[in-house]
């Protein structure tokens, strides 16, 4: 009789990633027409079956022609190596909570018929900056197992990211002249949530 139980206890868990499995994931966003929420990717490995380490990767490249002589673009790319600690939940769902070390950086740069910046997107304070950094948040999720081995889930949390903004570079093509702008340092804090669903399979 035990054996039995046993048995059914495991294929009602069945659903859920168990130690050794991977995971694969990637945000979805309905808001404003946008589909890929930011090209974000996310693989998790169980080293048990409540305790994950995981791996986001984002990617995003923006190229504006302004106008017949003026264009912007701004790439950037980040990474975020992170651990989670999984609750049992209910039978199909997995709430965890966790931490991740986001690293990334932004290329910027903007050019028209007269100046050519490299290091800013566009002229001004509202311009996109090149930049590194790195943070540490604090996430809490839940993955909802709606059928064997696919999954949804939602995701929020806080953190802290420091800012090295470089130098902005200015060339005026009628007359040769450079100059430049130093870069700055920032810190941000700021909550934030996955402001759509991520969607992945295990295996």
């Amino acid at each position: 009789m035990m054996l039995v139980l046993a048995a059914g206890a495991n294929a009602q868990d069945s659903n859920k990633a168990a130690t050794g499995n991977t995971t694969a994931e990637i945000g979805l966003n309905f808001n404003n027409g946008t589909f890929l929420q930011g090209g974000n990717l996310r693989f998790r490995h169980f080293m048990a079956d409540d305790m994950a380490v995981r791996l986001g990767l984002g990617a995003n490249y923006n190229y504006n022609k302004i106008s017949e002589d003026a264009n912007s673009s701004v790439f950037s790319l980040r990474i975020a190596p992170g651990i989670e600690k999984h609750f049992a939940g209910t039978e199909k769902l997995s709430p965890y909570v966790g931490a991740e070390l986001p690293i990334g950086f932004t290329t910027a740069s903007y050019e028209d018929a007269n100046f050519e910046y490299r290091g800013a997107s566009a002229p001004g304070t509202n311009a996109n900056r090149s930049n590194f950094n790195i943070g540490l948040n604090a996430v809490a999720g839940v993955d909802y197992y709606f059928a064997s081995h696919f999954y949804a889930g939602f995701e929020i949390g806080a953190g802290i990211t420091y800012f090295k903004n470089s130098d902005v570079e200015v060339e005026n093509k009628n007359n040769g002249n450079v100059n430049n702008t130093k870069g700055y340092h920032s810190l941000n804090f700021s909550p934030f949530a996955t402001g759509g669903i991520r969607v992945g399979f295990v295996f």
